[in-house]
């Protein structure tokens, strides 16, 4: 299966996420499978901003924090990593500081959360949202919450939003004929790339 070339890609744009793995080609961007819902959104500054290729648009709230997205999806998802593109040259106050991901079947039903704090970043900031096997998680519904901005900032901005999803899925019928079951690949110890690897040598449909 030849791979993907992302030499050319903006680390600005939307595409810009898989500038921050080592080998991106293992993965896919899943965020257009996803309902969006904004807590609050300030004058142009909504989804379709948030969602936009160019980094200068962004979802811009309007209430003070906490700030949330929720996504919800269709059906049983696998995600891996939450991308957020934040700048605090440019947004100071209104850049966030501290957020939370919680993940789970529906919004009544939240079963795992993730925090994570930044300080003071320009650029990708990638989110781990795999187990402790470094297999990706199965949710239906995802919620970011920005708990807290630098300086204390009251309204947040953040210029791209991405959900990350493996390429290659382990539930996946030709998957499981080829490796086994899930508990099986799992209790191998064994590098996150390396697994991925002979996902991708030996998979030739999703």
């Amino acid at each position: 299966m030849p791979r993907l070339q992302f030499v050319d890609v903006e680390s600005t744009s939307s595409r810009g996420w898989v500038t921050a793995f080592e080998e991106p080609n293992l993965y896919e961007d899943i965020t257009n499978r996803a309902d969006f819902a904004l807590s609050s959104v300030a004058h142009c500054g909504g989804v379709d901003q948030l969602l936009h290729d160019s980094s200068e648009l962004a979802w811009r709230t309007n209430m003070s924090p906490p700030h949330q997205a929720v996504l919800t999806f269709q059906g049983k998802t696998d995600v891996s990593y939450i991308m957020l593109y934040l700048d605090f040259v440019k947004d100071e106050s209104y850049c966030p500081q501290e957020v939370r991901i919680d993940l789970g079947w529906g919004t009544n039903d939240w079963w795992h959360q993730t925090n994570r704090r930044v300080n003071q970043p320009q650029g990708w900031v990638k989110i781990r949202l795999l187990d402790k096997r470094d297999l990706p998680r199965r949710v239906m519904a995802l919620r970011m919450t920005v708990v807290k901005n630098h300086e204390k900032g009251r309204d947040c901005v953040i210029r791209h939003f991405r959900v990350i999803g493996p390429k290659f899925h382990h539930h996946d019928a030709m998957n499981r004929l080829m490796l086994g079951n899930t508990t099986m690949l799992g209790a191998v110890p064994a590098e996150e790339k390396d697994r991925s690897r002979v996902l991708n040598n030996h998979l030739t449909i999703r």
